[in-house]
């Protein structure tokens, strides 16, 4: 990104041993700030009452303890209205010049303190990310035994009774469009996401059969974001090279770069059988640029075998889990349908019924 923003567009100020930094605001209402610390990092903030926000961050608050290693002070006047694409861009300008940030909102890899440190230690939340350590199975067959908890919509609409593939077979033990599904929300649930029976509900939920943009099968989000998220409308692919086949199909968001480089598929995962290559896109949320995988539904798992895919994806899930907990997508949860997912993945852990 050519960034259209210099230093020079800020008045800077030296405010080490400083108390207050009102004499540096004064007469301005609204605009952007940058705050650099002792140790190299920065802060991006906008305000429409300097004085005020300013005091919020030295002095002990709701959202961190008091800063007291700022040590330079930069203010750019902007309007209201224009604060939020600014702030966006500043920070995406900031980042690009390599600087570790303290930001938590448009910050993708914030790398200040968080409320998930409390339940994860930073240590194992490192070695989470880097896949360095592993999920403990006991854990997942222990929240697919807990009772049942009632009917899900997914599992009784329409599309969730199909057979997996739309293959006809008097085969009881084959799929249905739910099963696999359920085996793509384990995979991702199990894999990717840090304690995550300890976690459900808190930082992650699952939507049963929602009916948010166009309608989808399920979602999974963490945080505020949606991670997989599986439309009801199927699409048709070839297999094996000449057949065609109808088949739901799951999106899958990891971090930027995973798969991508500027923006575009990286050469390596041109024609790859993990994921539809040619539907890859790197959409932009509220923290910043994602890869978008398609994959067929029910092969979630095949794909996160990939050490570069499962790395990707535990980085953008931790990412999220630090950003903030699920908030109001907790009304949306659905704990049966978590159990399911978590009782496909042992089975498929036990039994890998998903072959394309």
């Amino acid at each position: 990104m050519v960034s259209d923003f210099s230093e020079r567009s800020f008045d800077s100020y030296d405010v080490r041993e400083r108390s207050s930094f009102a004499p540096f605001v004064r007469g301005r209402s609204s605009g952007i700030y940058i705050f650099e610390f002792e140790n190299g990092q920065r802060y991006v903030g906008q305000t429409v009452n300097f004085v005020g926000r300013f005091n919020s961050h030295i002095r002990d608050s709701d959202h961190h303890e008091a800063w007291d290693d700022i040590t330079r002070l930069m203010v750019m006047d902007a309007k209201p209205g224009e604060l939020n694409e600014l702030e966006f861009r500043i920070i995406a300008w900031q980042k690009e010049e390599g600087f570790s940030l303290r930001n938590k909102v448009f910050n993708f890899g914030f790398e200040g303190p968080s409320q998930l440190d409390g339940d994860i230690p930073i240590i194992d939340q490192l070695h989470w990310a880097n896949g360095d350590s592993d999920y403990d199975i006991a854990e997942i067959r222990e929240g697919a035994d807990r009772p049942f908890e009632g009917r899900t919509k997914l599992h009784h609409s329409a599309e969730g009774r199909q057979p997996w593939m739309n293959k006809t077979t008097d085969d009881e033990s084959w799929p249905t469009v739910a099963n696999a599904v359920c085996a793509d929300l384990g995979a991702v649930i199990a894999r990717a996401i840090p304690e995550a029976v300890e976690l459900e509900s808190i930082y992650w939920t699952v939507s049963d059969y929602p009916n948010t943009v166009g309608g989808r099968l399920a979602t999974l989000n963490v945080g505020s974001v949606e991670v997989l998220y599986l439309p009801r409308e199927p699409i048709e692919l070839i297999r094996g090279g000449r057949d065609t086949v109808k088949i739901h199909c799951s999106r899958l968001n990891m971090a930027a770069g995973t798969v991508t480089e500027a923006g575009e598929l990286q050469p390596r995962w041109h024609n790859t059988p993990l994921f539809v290559s040619n539907m890859t896109r790197q959409p932009t949320y509220g923290i910043g640029p994602v890869d978008n995988v398609v994959i067929p539904t029910g092969l979630v798992g095949q794909a996160l075998n990939d050490p570069d895919i499962l790395q990707g994806v535990r980085e953008f899930c931790l990412n999220l889990m630090r950003s903030g907990q699920s908030g109001i997508f907790r009304r949306w949860h659905s704990p049966e349908l978590a159990r399911r997912a978590y009782e496909e993945h042992v089975r498929v852990l036990e039994d890998d019924i998903y072959q394309l």
